[in-house]
């Protein structure tokens, strides 16, 4: 059984499944200037995402808080309200 992790960043936290799968291969492309993309090779076909910095992780925890999941998305759909 696959549980949620938190993952706290110098910018945000997030809450999620690490996901693993022998059907996806990632291959990491550098190009000329430095930018850094994600090949990832799936049956379906390939796509390349543009790899950009989200926040270095500070700490990752082996499961979620309710509180802090209720309080994160209570945030979240304020945001969108405002808007």
């Amino acid at each position: 059984m696959q549980m949620y992790k938190t993952y706290r960043t110098t910018k945000d936290t997030i809450m999620g499944i690490e996901t693993r799968s022998v059907d996806i291969r990632l291959t990491l492309i550098m190009d000329a200037y430095g930018k850094e993309y994600v090949l990832v090779k799936m049956q379906e076909g390939q796509a390349i995402y543009n790899l950009s910095l989200f926040g270095r992780v500070i700490e990752i925890l082996p499961d979620i808080s309710f509180e802090e999941f209720r309080d994160m998305t209570d945030v979240r759909l304020n945001k969108l309200r405002q808007h």
